[in-house]
């Protein structure tokens, strides 16, 4: 049985995993919402300005009501800048299993830091809520995802074609990975 607690804070070495604020919308705009190449393989379309950056945000901060809600902010300790976000989502209470997306600003690709994030939110959705299994799929182009996903301890499972429809309305085919609470060591 799961115990939901929603979007709780977690501390890592270098950063705070807390609930988005209204005030997170530049950060959200300029570091990541509005720039093509990160959105390149997402399901949303990048920002066209601040505007829908503060929509956006508005409709998760209501969303944090619920228990369920698993979405957060990647916020660097040192200057307080948020630079990305990951969220459990697709939840299945009855199988106990959910599947981790995550995003962050370009600048900070291929810093380890998606790889942080994502280890604490393994720990917590492991040992706080008690899911069974995370999955995680990407766009098989985008390759740095799937080392993402293995460094954290997830196993291919396999490729599902024209599974995912990306922001410029294709569909694609998606790798998936998982990680089972009895593999997991953290």
């Amino acid at each position: 049985m799961l115990k939901h607690k929603g979007t709780k804070i977690i501390e890592t070495q270098r950063f705070i995993l807390r609930q988005f604020k209204e005030e997170d919308a530049a950060d959200m705009f300029n570091n990541w919402a509005s720039d093509d190449e990160v959105t390149r393989y997402l399901s949303w379309p990048t920002h066209s300005d601040i505007e829908v950056s503060k929509k956006i945000l508005e409709m998760w901060i209501d969303e944090y009501s619920s228990q369920e809600n698993y979405n957060w902010a990647i916020e660097i300790k040192e200057n307080r800048s948020v630079v990305g976000s990951i969220a459990l989502m697709n939840i299945d209470n009855n199988i106990e299993n959910c599947e981790i997306g995550y995003c962050i600003s370009k600048t900070f690709w291929n810093k380890r830091i998606t790889t942080e994030a994502f280890s604490a939110i393994i720990n917590f959705a492991f040992k706080e809520v008690g899911f069974e299994r995370i999955t995680g799929r990407h766009h098989v182009e985008n390759t740095a995802s799937g080392r993402v996903m293995e460094k954290c301890g997830l196993k291919y499972e396999g490729t599902l074609r024209k599974i995912h429809k990306i922001n410029i309305g294709s569909l694609v085919d998606c790798k998936y990975y998982s990680i089972l609470k009895e593999e997991y060591v953290g």
